[in-house]
């Protein structure tokens, strides 16, 4: 693999029923906004898979920056690796 390569990590879920268990299990300990994006995407699978960061973050009453940094914490490269 050359430097150019992007390796996307295999522990991450590809599928909701997953994603909803490592969410569930990592909401205790993530900081205060994050636990408004866990508990927003529990509630609201369908804005997480299809909506925008934008209109997502303003739904979910946080910056689209939050939903980023969200997605890193699962083990995601970013918010739309997430929704894929």
């Amino acid at each position: 693999m050359d430097d150019g390569d992007i390796k996307l990590d295999d522990a991450v879920p590809r599928d909701f029923p997953a994603l909803r268990a490592l969410i569930a299990a990592r909401a205790p300990t993530l900081p205060r906004r994050l636990t408004q994006v866990a508990s927003f995407a529990l509630d609201n699978p369908d804005d997480i898979a299809f909506g925008t960061a934008a209109s997502v973050a303003q739904r979910s009453g946080v910056q689209p920056s939050t939903l980023v940094r969200f997605s890193q914490a699962l083990g995601y490269q970013g918010f739309s690796d997430l929704q894929e």
